[in-house]
């Protein structure tokens, strides 16, 4: 392949891969992502996503949320336990696991989570879930923030 080819297609596919980056979640993954959060989150994160300190941590403007889906995604499939500090004060609790939620139920809520309570962020989809998931999969105890920060994304 000559090199202008080959820029060509580079140039298409960096192209295509910020348009999904950045591309806004429809108003029904948003609808079914809100209905998750309120059915599984609501109760610690609140309904503006303001959490309750000192004890459940916001996800309103959380610099963790803007982090990338993958940490939101292990969170809900693994729990986390604290310390971890959110927007200058820290929180020293225990998130459970998620359960009875699917993949696409996941994907959903961390989109709603994107892309609200003055957070915007990417769309997730379900197999952008399957493939955070697989990539952890023995891990079955909660994450801690120093694990994430080590580990990154």
């Amino acid at each position: 392949m000559s090199s202008l080819k080959f820029l060509a297609l580079a140039s298409l596919v960096t192209t295509a891969a910020v348009a999904a980056e950045t591309a806004k979640p429809d108003a029904e993954t948003m609808k079914r992502g809100q209905a998750v959060y309120t059915r599984t989150c609501l109760a610690c994160h609140q309904p503006t996503g303001m959490g309750l300190p000192p004890v459940f941590p916001p996800l309103a403007g959380s610099e963790w949320i803007a982090k990338g889906a993958s940490i939101a995604v292990r969170n809900i499939t693994n729990g986390m336990m604290g310390p971890v500090t959110v927007k200058g004060v820290t929180y020293n609790g225990m998130m459970p696991p998620v359960t009875g939620v699917t993949d696409k139920d996941i994907a959903d809520v961390v989109t709603y989570v994107n892309n609200s309570c003055g957070n915007t962020g990417p769309v997730v989809t379900d197999a952008d879930v399957a493939g955070i998931k697989k990539k952890y999969a023995d891990r079955k105890t909660p994450w801690t923030a120093a694990e994430y920060e080590t580990d990154g994304q």
